[in-house]
C-alpha cells in the first residue's frame, strides 16, 4: 500500500514540476509546442482507436406492427441516435424464431422471453443483455363463463396461441404445471376473439407487456363483458420453484385496460415472465457493449414497453433479477459508457498514469532535443557560410592560408557530428559547401605553383645568359633566387613541396650548364641551400 501511494505520489510530483516548468519563462515554447502536441496526438489515436464502430448488428424481434417488434424498433432508434450503431430490425414469428436465429448464427441479438432462454442460457448458449418488459399472462374469459381462476380451464377450450410462439410455450408450462387437460387452440389473436365472443371458445391465454398491446385493449373495450381471471397462488408458487428464475409473482392492476368501467375490476394475481434482449456468448464484445449503452441511456424511451422505467434514473430493472448476463454488457451496467473504457482504466491505474506520463516526458525531451540540434546546426550553417565568405576575401592574398582555415573548419564539423551535436543533413550541406571552397583553394594554388614553375625557368633562362658573359653576377642572381625561394616559403607564398620541387630544378640547371660556363672550366660548386 505505502509502495503504491509513494508511485502515485511521485507521479503527482513530476507531473506538477513538468506542468510549473511549462508554465514557466524559462522553459522554451518549443517545450510546450512539442509536448502539447504529442500528448494531444496520444489523446487523438487513442479517442479514434476506441471510436472505431462496427457499421451494424441484426437483430430478430417479432411480427409487423407487433410488441416484439416495436422494441425492436425502439432499440434501432437507440443505437442509432446514441452510439451510431446501426441495427437491422428483422420481422419473425416470436420468441421461438428468435432464439433459433440466434442459437444458428443468423443474427447478433434477440428479444425472447425469458421462460423460453432460460434453457440456452443455463447451457452457456445464450447471455442476456437486457431486460426491456415484464410480460404478464392474461387468462381472458366472458364474465357469463363461470371461470373464476386458471384451475377451472379443466377441460375447456382454450386459446394458447400460435405454434411456436412464446404465449403457446408459457401456456404449456402452466398447463403442465398443473396438470390440466384442456382442449387446446392454436388460433391467432383476431381470430381467438372472434370465437371466444361467438362462445366457441371459453378462455384465450395471452402474454404480454401491461397495456401495450393496444389490439388487446381495444378488445376490452369493445367487449364490455370480457374478464381476466386470476392464477391461484400455489400454482404460481410451483412453477417459480420448477422454473427458477423464469417466473416471477406478479399483479394485473386494476384498471390496467379501462377505466369504466374497469378492466380488470380487480386486482389480478397472475404470473410474469421478463421480454429479454439476448446474444451469444461468443458476440463482440464492443458491440454488445455499445448496444447495452444505448439501452440504458434511453431507459425512458422504453416505458412504453416497460412502465418501471418511467420514474426511475437507474438502470437496475433492466437487470433485475438476470443470470447469465454477457460480460461486456455486465461491464457497461457497473461502469457506463464503453467508449469511455479507456478513460476509466486510466484514472484507475496510476502504474500506468505514470508509464505513460514518463513515455510522453521522454519523448518530449527527445523530440525537444532533437529541435534543438536543428537549431544548432541551422545556426552553424549560417556560421559556416560567413566564414567561408571571410575565407574567400584571403584566397586572393594567400591561398595557402585559405585551404589551411577551411580544412581547419572542415575538422571541426567532423568532430561536432561525431559527438551528435550536427544532424546528419546539416553535416552533409556543410561538407558539400566546404569542399567546394577547398577545391577551389587547391586549383589557385596549383596554379600558382605552376606559374612558379614557369618563372623559375625564366630566371633560369636569365641567369645562363649572364653566366655566359659574367659568372659573377650570375652567382648573384643565383642567391638572390634561392633566397626568394625561402621567403615564399616563409610566407606560405608555397608550400614545401614546391620550394623543394623549386630547387631541385635550380639545381638540376646549375649542374648542367655551370661547367661549361665558368672560367678555366672549373666545376661549379653545389650552391648553398
Amino acid at each position: 500500500m505505502s509502495e503504491l501511494s509513494g508511485k502515485q505520489s511521485w507521479s503527482k510530483q513530476l507531473v506538477s514540476s513538468f506542468g510549473s516548468l511549462l508554465k514557466s519563462r524559462r522553459c522554451p515554447r518549443a517545450i510546450v509546442i512539442i509536448f502539447g502536441g504529442l500528448a494531444s496526438g496520444t489523446v487523438i489515436s487513442v479517442l479514434s482507436s476506441c471510436s472505431v464502430q462496427p457499421d451494424s448488428v441484426s437483430l430478430s424481434s417479432g411480427t409487423a406492427g407487433g410488441f416484439y417488434n416495436r422494441v425492436g424498433e425502439q432499440i434501432s432508434h437507440s443505437t442509432q441516435t446514441t452510439v451510431g450503431l446501426k441495427v437491422r430490425n428483422l420481422d419473425s414469428q416470436g420468441s421461438r424464431e428468435n432464439l433459433q436465429r440466434l442459437l444458428s448464427g443468423q443474427v447478433d441479438f434477440a428479444l425472447v422471453q425469458l421462460d423460453i432462454a432460460s434453457q440456452a442460457m443455463r447451457q452457456g448458449k445464450i447471455q442476456a443483455v437486457a431486460i426491456l418488459a415484464n410480460e404478464y399472462v392474461h387468462i381472458i374469459a366472458r364474465k357469463d363463463s363461470g371461470l373464476r381462476s386458471f384451475a377451472d380451464l379443466e377441460g375447456k377450450r382454450v386459446a394458447i396461441g400460435t405454434p411456436g410462439s412464446g404465449i403457446s410455450f408459457t401456456t404449456s408450462q402452466l398447463i403442465k404445471a398443473d396438470k390440466l387437460k384442456i382442449q387446446e387452440d392454436a388460433s391467432d389473436f383476431d381470430t381467438a376473439f372472434k370465437k371466444l365472443n361467438a362462445s366457441q371458445l371459453d378462455a384465450i391465454a395471452y402474454v404480454g407487456s401491461l397495456g401495450a398491446n393496444q389490439k388487446l385493449r381495444q378488445q376490452f373495450i369493445n367487449n364490455p363483458n370480457l374478464r381476466i381471471i386470476p392464477i391461484q397462488q400455489s400454482l404460481i408458487n410451483n412453477l417459480i420453484v420448477l422454473e427458477p428464475g423464469s417466473y416471477q409473482t406478479a399483479t394485473l392492476p386494476m384498471g390496467t385496460y379501462a377505466s369504466r368501467p374497469s378492466v380488470p375490476e380487480q386486482d389480478v394475481s397472475t404470473i410474469s415472465t421478463a421480454a429479454v434482449l439476448v446474444t451469444r456468448p461468443n458476440m463482440d464484445g464492443h458491440k454488445v457493449g455499445l448496444v447495452t449503452w444505448s439501452i440504458i441511456s434511453t431507459a425512458r424511451t422504453y416505458s412504453e414497453f416497460y412502465p418501471e422505467l418511467q420514474n426511475t434514473e437507474s438502470s437496475e430493472p433492466l437487470r433485475k433479477g438476470l443470470f447469465y448476463v454477457h460480460p461486456a454488457a455486465q461491464e457497461v451496467f457497473e461502469d457506463g459508457d464503453p467508449r469511455a473504457a479507456f478513460i476509466r482504466y486510466w484514472q484507475k491505474n496510476s502504474d500506468l498514469q505514470s508509464g505513460v506520463f514518463i513515455l510522453l516526458f521522454t519523448s518530449a525531451m527527445g523530440l525537444v532535443v532533437r529541435q534543438w540540434r536543428k537549431q544548432s546546426s541551422q545556426k552553424l550553417l549560417g556560421t559556416t557560410v560567413n566564414r567561408v565568405a571571410e575565407l574567400k576575401k584571403l584566397l586572393a592574398e594567400n591561398p595557402q592560408e585559405a585551404l589551411k582555415g577551411i580544412e581547419d573548419l572542415r575538422q571541426e564539423h567532423r568532430l561536432r557530428f561525431i559527438d551528435g551535436a550536427v544532424t546528419t543533413e546539416i553535416y552533409e550541406q556543410l561538407q558539400q559547401k566546404t569542399q567546394t571552397f577547398a577545391d577551389e583553394c587547391r586549383l589557385i594554388l596549383e596554379k600558382q605553383r605552376r606559374k612558379f614553375v614557369m618563372d623559375t625557368l625564366l630566371l633560369l633562362d636569365e641567369w645562363q645568359a649572364t653566366l655566359q658573359t659574367d659568372p659573377d653576377v650570375a652567382l648573384q642572381k643565383l642567391r638572390q633566387i634561392k633566397q626568394d625561394y625561402r621567403d615564399m616559403l616563409l610566407s606560405d607564398q608555397v608550400d614545401i613541396e614546391a620550394y623543394v620541387e623549386l630547387m631541385q630544378l635550380t639545381l638540376m640547371s646549375v649542374m648542367t650548364l655551370a661547367p661549361q660556363s665558368l672560367p678555366g672550366g672549373a666545376a661549379f660548386t653545389r650552391p648553398e641551400s
